[in-house]
């Protein structure tokens, strides 16, 4: 929800309000007041009723337009620069082999060993790869639905009509409706196959070959992405900042300070703080408002802090993490220093 459509309720809640408490105090005292004055300030009420009634009938109908916008444009794009690049061969005027040997042809040089789709795979950008395989299964799966749901309403009708049909008295008019039933169910069943393919195109079997591709890509970044025994501390500890910053946002009451903190959280969501090899690195324990959890300092420099402080972290990662800490007071070497 916008900042627009968030001022549109808030206005029209206030509108709301102080018409309710205009009513009270109206109610209150009616009987001071003269008989058209009454009558006068129940049509402006009944106005700003009418009015606000028909604001909230207005906001609905903008939220499913914009509903229905945003499915829409969900549907037909996929808003990724690399992908979309892939989808611009899809427009044509007929399909025909070319048409199909093109589309596997750019498909297969996205995806083919080194390509632009490895790009992602070497960048660890997982979300992006998941969103293109759901865009896909959406693209494979959206005529299959939209046909389930059209012959779901149209059984639906007809059984309604069959329902009627059981009260009418005429044999010749029961039997009439009969046939126009049985054929009216077998026409809408077989409809779905008049044509070839879905509507006539074999273009969800080009989306099933990328997909295949692209599933095959997941699997195999989702293999290399392990972890050690020391790096599941160190998530934890990333997870207990998290959870700690989420906390100090829900006490907050100005606008400010919950958009700082929710710029914070999403920084150190990602912060890449596993390390993998520990043997140059110290780690220290620390006290996250009472949490046990960890940093990790170079060995040999964190000598000269005795492993305490921002200084001689072992990467830029940590000391951006220990900055969050410490602005927020959360973090303590000592369990007995821990804040509330």
């Amino acid at each position: 929800m916008d900042k627009r459509m968030k001022r549109y309720i808030v206005v029209t809640a206030i509108i709301f309000a102080i018409t309710c408490v205009a009513t009270v105090v109206f109610v209150y005292n009616v009987s001071h007041l003269s008989v058209g004055t009454v009558e006068i300030i129940k049509t402006i009420l009944n106005l700003i009723f009418l009015l606000i009634a028909v604001a909230i009938i207005v906001y609905f109908v903008i939220c499913g337009i914009l509903i229905m916008k945003r499915g829409i444009h969900n549907i037909k794009k996929c808003d990724d620069e690399i992908f979309r690049k892939i989808d611009q061969y899809k427009k044509c005027w007929g399909e025909d082999k070319h048409y199909y040997i093109k589309q596997i042809q750019i498909i297969n040089l996205y995806y083919e060993e080194g390509g632009k789709v490895d790009e992602l795979v070497k960048n660890k950008e997982i979300e992006r790869l998941y969103a293109r395989a759901d865009f896909l299964l959406i693209q494979n799966s959206l005529f299959d639905n939209l046909t389930t749901c059209f012959c779901s309403l149209v059984i639906s009708v007809i059984a309604s009509f069959v329902c009627q049909m059981m009260e009418c008295e005429s044999v010749l008019l029961m039997f009439i409706w009969m046939v126009v039933i049985l054929l009216s169910f077998f026409g809408i069943i077989l409809s779905r196959y008049v044509e070839k393919g879905q509507a006539g195109s074999y273009r969800y079997y080009i989306d099933e070959y990328e997909r295949g591709l692209l599933l095959q890509k997941i699997t195999d970044l989702e293999k290399k992405l392990t972890i050690t025994g020391d790096d599941e501390q160190i998530l934890e500890t990333k997870q207990i900042v998290i959870n700690e910053l989420i906390r100090i946002r829900q006490k907050k009451k100005l606008k400010k300070q919950k958009e700082k903190l929710e710029t914070d959280i999403k920084q150190v969501g990602k912060l890449d703080l596993c390390i993998g090899d520990y043997n140059t690195c110290y780690i220290q324990k620390i006290y996250i408002n009472g949490a046990v959890g960890c940093l990790v300092y170079d060995r040999e420099k964190g000598k000269e802090n005795n492993y305490m402080g921002g200084l001689n972290l072992i990467n830029q990662e940590y000391s951006i993490l220990y900055q969050i800490l410490n602005k927020y007071e959360l973090i303590s070497y000592c369990e007995n220093e821990s804040r509330s």
